[in-house]
């Protein structure tokens, strides 16, 4: 095979400016660039917002070769795919809920080299379709996203990551960018091993983000708090909770305070939450209370204001939700409102997500049932996921439930996919010649796929996306009837029909099996939850220690080190006198402190000084 040495490539400023139209790229984005350019594997850490994309993206246009891009997160492979074709490159993405025509259609256009990129899901390399194909991918580059999930030291381990050593093997000569915004020393070693690096190659940019403005504060009344910092930092800003009923409330609390916000989660229908993303994207809506499925491809970068209500689970989740802020250079806050009791519920909340074998087993036959999926079927298909629904049948918690099912996925049975828009797409998988032998005899579905062909061109060739109200209308037929003609043509087998869904899903990776004799793994299992203690007790280190820089500790934790604090973290101020006026978010936030906050440090202050209690450590985070 031709090694992308010897191909001929285009400039990769060429490139950059043709598609993206900037005229120089970020820092250390072009030396990625360049080092994937000479075939060398390379492992990029790029923080949040760091532009990793493009690392990938830009080589492989340059080289002109199909680009494989291996990503866990469906959201993500989904908005690429459609900025990639807003640009005129032709790319696609296999993503559960597609049917068998589908994701032939997509693996044949990629071996045939119609595509320049296809996204794949890590637990899609092990198919039949795709391990078929693999031998004759013209590939060029292969792209790891999210790479710590390949490890499980990484705080989202995928055990199908495991699965791209298996494309190395059939292209043993293609180089691998892996990409990720959060990796500690052990993370980014065992990164190295997992994808076998010929020669270990990291090229990192700097995790400090000196822009951004790291504040914890604690106190009793952390809405008192949320007003002070939403009255003192004008511009866009996000507000992250854990719970969906809390994001109500507390947004409808903003907005009884004259501060526009609105709230977003998991639990609402696309249309509502991309209302929501769209209306503060544009800055029509000031404050997003959001939950954690809120922030995955933000592309806005005049973010002022971050505030977690709730303590993350761990330094990299923190990171990386904080890293939104700023994105344009420009200071932005980060705080971290905590109150007495938060560190026991988080220890509470994490103890909790390790659920008993028996919870696992009993999860999983309820889905079975729910599903009818009978005993040694259901591979690689695609079922809705009602969350509280299964929980019912099972008798356990949804919160429970949402556990069993890591585990489970963990333990690669099954993957799942939080609800996104899906429009109906349609796919001619018969031949021309049935085709026009239905247009010209068939009265009762000829009209129906005359239509489709006048509306979509190259319908043989990949699927289409259609509106099936919009067809109704042009047909004079009831929607209902649209519907019914399409899905009995895909019973036919004349098209692939796939209704339009925005709800989560699961996609069983192994063929429905006994939930009786269900193993885990349960050394993998008490190891993954060590490590998950780990980090936990990480981040109530680093919610406690008020007398070390948190860029400090942060950055520490994540193997760099600084030459100096930042001097503008509440850690920092608290070590000098406080400013004779207030300018900042945190200013006011210092200058206004709470009386617990001001006890509790002084407290600590005097135990410390007596030789009670011993200054915490800097770098045990």
């Amino acid at each position: 095979m031709e090694s992308p040495e010897s191909l001929p490539v285009r400039d990769i400023h060429e490139v950059l400016r043709t598609h993206w139209g900037y005229g120089a790229f970020r820092p250390v984005q072009e030396e990625v660039v360049r080092s994937v350019m000479a075939g060398r594997d390379t492992l990029a850490l790029l923080p949040t917002g760091g532009g990793k994309s493009l690392c990938f993206q830009v080589p492989a246009l340059a080289l002109g070769k199909l680009c494989v891009v291996i990503s866990p997160l469906i959201a993500l492979m989904k908005d690429q795919v459609e900025r990639l074709q807003k640009l005129g490159i032709p790319a696609r993405a296999i993503v559960s809920g597609m049917s068998y025509a589908e994701i032939d259609n997509a693996l044949e256009s990629a071996a045939l080299g119609k595509l320049s990129f296809l996204y794949i899901a890590p637990e899609r390399i092990g198919s039949e379709l795709f391990q078929a194909r693999l031998d004759r991918l013209p590939l060029g580059l292969i792209a790891v996203d999210e790479a710590h999930c390949i490890t499980q030291w990484g705080h989202d381990f995928r055990p199908a990551y495991r699965n791209i050593a298996k494309i190395r093997e059939s292209h043993p000569q293609v180089p691998v960018i892996a990409l990720t915004a959060s990796a500690t020393p052990a993370v980014v070693s065992d990164i190295l091993a997992q994808l076998a690096f010929k020669v270990p190659h990291v090229l990192r940019a700097p995790f400090q983000r000196p822009e951004l403005v790291l504040w914890v504060s604690y106190g009793e009344d952390k809405h008192g708090r949320l007003l002070r910092i939403m009255e003192h930092s004008p511009g866009s800003a996000i507000v992250y909770m854990r719970d969906r009923k809390g994001t109500m409330r507390l947004a409808q609390y903003l907005r009884e305070h004259g501060i526009p916000a609105l709230a977003y989660h998991a639990g609402m229908s696309t249309a509502e939450r991309d209302k929501v993303q769209q209306d503060w994207t544009s800055g029509a809506q000031r404050v997003v209370v959001a939950t954690n499925a809120f922030g995955m491809g933000i592309d806005k970068a005049d973010v002022r204001t971050v505030v977690h209500m709730d303590l993350p689970d761990d330094p990299e989740s923190y990171y990386q939700e904080a890293g939104r802020g700023g994105r344009d250079g420009k200071t932005a806050h980060a705080f971290l409102l905590l109150a007495p009791g938060d560190e026991d519920a988080l220890r509470e909340r994490v103890n909790r997500s390790f659920p008993t074998i028996a919870e696992v087993r009993r999860t999983y036959q309820a889905f079975a049932d729910m599903n009818r999926i009978a005993m040694g079927s259901g591979f690689l298909e695609t079922y809705e996921l009602d969350l509280g629904t299964l929980a019912d049948r099972a008798a356990l918690s949804p919160m429970v439930v949402s556990n069993c099912l890591k585990v489970l996925e963990l333990d690669g049975r099954l993957t799942r996919s939080d609800g996104l828009r899906s429009p109906s797409r349609v796919l001619i998988v018969t031949s021309p010649q049935v085709i026009y032998h239905m247009r010209v005899n068939d009265r009762r579905n000829g009209p129906l796929i005359e239509l489709l062909l006048r509306l979509h061109g190259g319908l043989y060739e990949e699927p289409a996306l259609i509106d099936e109200t919009r067809l109704a209308r042009m047909l004079e037929w009831d929607l209902k009837k649209v519907i019914t003609r399409l899905k009995e043509l895909d019973q036919q087998r004349v098209i692939s029909y796939r209704p339009k869904s925005d709800r989560p899903s699961i996609t069983l990776l192994l063929p429905r099996s006994d939930a009786q004799r269900l193993t885990p793994d349960a050394q993998a299992l008490t190891a993954r939850e060590a490590r998950a203690l780990q980090r936990m007790e990480a981040i109530i280190h680093y919610a406690q220690d008020r007398r070390t820089c948190r860029a400090r500790q942060l950055i520490e934790y994540f193997g760099e080190s600084m030459d100096h604090d930042c001097g503008k973290c509440d850690a920092c101020r608290d070590q000098r006198p406080a400013p004779s006026h207030s300018n900042t978010p945190a200013d006011n936030l210092l200058a206004e402190p709470d009386a617990h906050r001001t006890i509790r440090i002084e407290e600590q202050r005097k135990r410390i000084d007596a030789g009670l209690e011993q200054r915490p450590p800097k770098a045990s985070l």
